[in-house]
């Protein structure tokens, strides 16, 4: 959890939880301490998410306590800082999904999430997790400062719908763009001489931020439908053909923001929101499992010796 935390990763199920300690009197592991007062994350919270009913405290421990800890930081921001709460009814769409997904395939949910131990309120906490990182990222960019990056480069918000013959020399594409102007086919040639895999030379239609620079500019500036090049990349020398280009307005962005937006953008967002906030949390954390950090839980002592919950 705290590499999901931490990174651009999109795919909640990928986080690497596991199981940690619970007692017969479960006291508090955490305590996040808020405007609205102090809020507990209590070994009955942790125990919650596992099968197993004593697990060491170690580093994985620290991992989930880290994750329960961020999830309650994130919600209270996300109504803190756009007055919008985690929709309830979408967990609960994504939870039996993901249920129904596990049972099709006739997994537990310790196979079906590849985490030791995990419960079926481990999938809960996963989708809930999911439609958080959603929520946070329709409200980032669409707010003012967001959008006027975006819009001030139309590479972010530009689909190009391209196909490219690539070749290691400048001689070379010229003599490609000689034979097409005589009247060769673009995608027959692609596949004679280009040294990229695409077939035909088609790339599809994306946004043109996902390519290198001078790619992206190319796309950007040709004539839809005439060749242009030769362009070089650090992979050699193009020719392109653009054969449609489009890029939604400031309201289209607004009504659907992650439409738009590629997903690196999306997450980078994400990721300075959530550690914008973690570092603004002031969280307290049973001696036992270590001390709070805003990248994860710092261990107890440095001898490495991993305990067991009483």
């Amino acid at each position: 959890m705290t590499h999901l935390l931490r990174s651009s990763v999109a795919f909640v199920l990928a986080l690497a939880l596991v199981a940690t300690a619970c007692s017969d009197e479960p006291g508090e592991v955490a305590t996040i301490n808020g405007t609205d007062g102090p809020t507990s994350i209590t070994e009955s919270d942790l125990a919650a998410l596992y099968e197993s009913e004593t697990i060491p405290l170690d580093s994985e421990a620290r991992d989930t306590i880290f994750a329960l800890v961020a999830r309650k930081v994130l919600t209270d921001a996300l109504q803190a800082d756009f007055g919008v709460d985690v929709p309830v009814e979408d967990v609960d769409s994504l939870f039996d999904e993901f249920v129904s997904q596990m049972e099709s395939q006739n997994l537990t949910p310790e196979a079906f999430l590849n985490i030791a131990d995990a419960s079926e309120e481990m999938i809960r906490f996963n989708a809930y997790l999911t439609v958080l990182r959603r929520e946070a990222i329709d409200q980032l960019v669409v707010q003012p400062e967001n959008l006027d990056i975006l819009m001030g480069d139309p590479a972010f918000i530009t689909t190009v719908c391209t196909l490219h013959i690539l070749t290691e020399t400048e001689d070379e594409a010229l003599e490609v763009m000689d034979r097409l102007a005589a009247g060769e086919e673009f995608g027959a040639l692609a596949d004679e001489v280009s040294i990229d895999s695409s077939p035909g030379g088609d790339l599809g239609c994306s946004l043109a931020s996902r390519y290198v620079t001078e790619f992206a500019d190319a796309t950007l500036e040709a004539p839809l439908g005439e060749v242009v090049g030769p362009v070089e990349s650090q992979f050699g020398f193009h020719v392109i053909l653009v054969n449609d280009r489009s890029a939604p307005t400031r309201d289209e962005i607004i009504a659907d923001p992650t439409e738009f937006i590629a997903t690196d953008d999306a997450n980078a967002l994400w990721q300075q929101w959530l550690n914008e906030k973690l570092q603004e949390a002031d969280v307290e954390v049973d001696s036992r499992y270590g001390s709070w950090s805003p990248i994860g839980i710092v261990p107890p002592g440095d001898d490495g010796s991993t305990t067991t919950a009483p």
